[in-house]
């Protein structure tokens, strides 16, 4: 059986959006230092990483994220591969064409290679889903979206004062979970899969890491 990781390694300073607190990874206890044992100390925004958001990330009154049931987070995979420039959005004719089956309960991933970018300075300036795209996956009857990108929406630097994050409005609002930093996707395009995408279970979070994976069935 081929396992594929979609989730991205956790590491101290690593890239978020510029607003949110910085990723920190650090030792409390160090057998180097004399301790009994090794206990790392860990502190991030719920938005930095590979993460789902919930709902309440945009919903007023919406489910938090240790409020979803189990089934929100496992189905199978459709990986769709559309690329585009930083600051371009991938749009519903995009994905329609795309030549990939998208059906009623999936797990859609969309591949645009800025996994690649994650590192450099342009991973802030990536491709973004239109809201028509984000309305297709909705009448779609996904269940939950995962791009390679720091978000679904605009990205920050292109964003006017009073940017109100409409992809995550259209998504969230319908019920369509979104994932953010997933990578890898590259690996699973045109392939069966079965995806799951397990949050951590934070009370009243608005979003939890997760450890994505995609089960490879062909």
């Amino acid at each position: 059986m081929e396992m594929v990781d979609l989730s991205r390694v956790i590491y101290d300073g690593m890239p978020k959006i510029p607003v949110l607190p910085e990723v920190r990874v650090k030792k409390f206890f160090d057998l180097g230092k004399g301790h009994p044992l090794n206990v790392t100390e860990l502190s991030l925004p719920c938005h930095a990483g590979t993460h789902v958001d919930a709902p309440v990330h945009i919903v007023p009154n919406g489910k938090s994220i240790e409020e979803l049931p189990l089934e929100s987070f496992i189905g199978p995979g459709a990986a769709i591969s559309v690329r585009k420039q930083g600051g371009e959005e991938v749009t519903a004719a995009d994905l329609e064409k795309s030549g990939v089956a998208v059906n009623r309960g999936d797990i859609v991933m969309l591949h645009t290679g800025w996994d690649e970018k994650f590192e450099s300075p342009d991973y802030n300036l990536h491709p973004y889903l239109s809201v028509d795209a984000a309305e297709w996956l909705v009448k779609k009857g996904v269940k939950l979206f995962g791009i390679d990108c720091i978000t679904v929406d605009l990205p920050t630097p292109l964003r006017s004062k009073g940017f109100d994050f409409p992809v995550h409005k259209t998504l969230l609002g319908n019920g369509v979970l979104i994932a953010e930093n997933v990578a890898n996707i590259g690996r699973i395009v045109g392939r069966k899969t079965r995806i799951m995408a397990l949050p951590l279970r934070v009370k009243g979070s608005d979003a939890g890491h997760a450890r994505i994976v995609a089960e490879v069935l062909n």
